[in-house]
């Protein structure tokens, strides 16, 4: 069993990542970090097996301008060597390394996840602060649900959310993005041993999520979608409750997940990821990416230079944010 540190009366926030993820989880550490309780601590922990020893160090001192947020580096590749997980699409094994959270932390009462593509507009501490009692963890709808109310897309349910239409009530299956795991209800239920077989059990078309769906059904607290807005017009379909809660975390999120790096157009909210992402250490590798192409997929059409043009140059994305988020971002950064 790996050692992990117990700091009391500190907020533990976990991420698990890879050399290729780095850059935006530290652009959500960054958002995290700036919207913090002075008054409150917080550390990030970190599962990885890959990550290189010059990014770590970058992020290190990223963090170190914080008195309040500290972090730790916990390598997982012992609990992963020999075994097998189906992976798919973009996701990659990292996905799976939170399913031993309520096993490494076992010193904490409860301990908040995050997908490092995502950013934060409050404290994270309100989130973190939500009664647990009796339930495995807290989450948000997966916005996929609005697929469930879809005719159009039926053929897609049945590919990808399988474990969805084998739950009593569907619209509860939830996007394992964002979750507080009760640490001491989950020893109670599932070993380490068993939730890893589970895992590599079958070929999970949702990966980590479906097996959390899976084993949380009936014991998921659901919480409102501005902890996890995920930005998509699918959610057309939704219930009209649904969609009236779905509409009004749009326009006061407090938790956004997206890839505006990933777009050639205007992405809603594109702009507060580019404000932390300049005042991070990775924003040159972010902006290269974009220009290799290396994040765009099959389906999206060539980037078109301009865009990218208006990213590096702050263009077209608010007076107040050009004049004095990323000017005075990039003014200070390398003294960081």
């Amino acid at each position: 069993m790996i050692n992990i540190p117990f700091y009391p009366d500190t907020i533990p926030i976990v991420f698990s990542s890879n050399d290729y993820s780095v850059p935006y989880m530290a652009t959500n550490m960054q958002s995290i970090m700036e919207n913090a309780n002075q008054n409150k601590k917080y550390c990030f922990f970190v599962l990885y097996r890959d990550i290189s020893g010059e990014y770590m160090n970058l992020l290190k001192k990223q963090i170190a301008i914080y008195n309040n947020f500290a972090i730790y580096f916990v390598n997982v590749s012992e609990y992963f060597n020999g075994v097998n997980f189906f992976t798919s699409r973009h996701i990659t094994v990292e996905a799976y390394f939170r399913l031993l959270i309520p096993y490494l932390f076992v010193e904490y009462h409860k301990v908040l996840y995050l997908d490092g593509d995502m950013i934060c507009c409050t404290d994270i501490a309100s989130l973190y602060d939500i009664n647990l009692e009796n339930y495995l963890l807290a989450a948000v709808r997966d916005t996929g649900v609005s697929w469930y109310y879809s005719p159009e897309h039926s053929e897609k349910m049945k590919a990808l959310y399988s474990v969805l239409l084998r739950l009593k009530k569907p619209d509860e299956y939830f996007c394992s993005a964002m979750c507080i795991f009760n640490i001491e209800l989950f020893h109670k239920t599932i070993s380490t041993d068993e939730i890893l077989k589970l895992a590599a059990s079958r070929d999970w078309h949702v990966h980590d999520q479906d097996v959390l769906n899976y084993l949380a059904e009936g014991k998921t607290l659901l919480l409102p979608y501005h902890w996890n807005l995920m930005i998509t017009p699918n959610t057309n379909y939704l219930p009209e409750h649904l969609k009236n809660e779905y509409n009004t975390a749009l326009e006061r999120p407090n938790i956004i997940h997206y890839k505006p790096w990933n777009h050639d157009i205007y992405v809603t909210h594109f702009e507060l990821f580019w404000k932390y992402a300049t005042r991070t250490p990775f924003i040159n590798t972010i902006i290269e990416r974009m220009k290799s192409k290396e994040l765009i997929t099959n389906g999206y059409e060539p980037f078109d230079k301009r865009v990218i043009s208006n990213i590096i140059h702050r263009k077209g994305i608010g007076l107040r944010f050009l004049l004095i988020d990323c000017i005075k971002a990039w003014l200070s950064r390398d003294k960081k």
